[in-house]
């Protein structure tokens, strides 16, 4: 019993220790993400931060759903809605909503 023990104990620390030998890299390009803040009630774009996407020009709709179309327009595709869930309610402001975009 005491040999099944250990052996299972080495097993475990064998399965801890490969594990830590080569662990996978978490990576993220910070560079390829674009944010819009906009509004609940009339989807008005709030605020943008992130890298601008080349042809921006374009893409500068004051309205989300025209901004969204045209980011898909231009590869960056949304990664992040939260009109669903996970907007939030400002006393002052009223109700937002964020979308993140990545580049393909």
């Amino acid at each position: 019993m005491k040999r099944m023990l250990a052996l299972v104990v080495l097993g475990a620390l064998l399965t801890l220790g490969l594990s830590l030998v080569n662990p996978p890299q978490a990576s993220a390009d910070l560079k390829a993400v674009f944010t819009a803040v906009c509004g609940a009630y009339d989807d008005q774009v709030f605020t943008t931060s992130g890298p601008t996407p080349s042809n921006f020009a374009v893409c500068s709709a004051s309205d989300c759903r025209a901004l969204m179309v045209c980011m898909d327009n231009s590869k960056w595709h949304v990664i992040h809605d939260t009109r669903y869930g996970g907007a939030w309610f400002d006393p002052l402001n009223g109700a937002y909503y964020k979308l993140i975009f990545e580049h393909d």
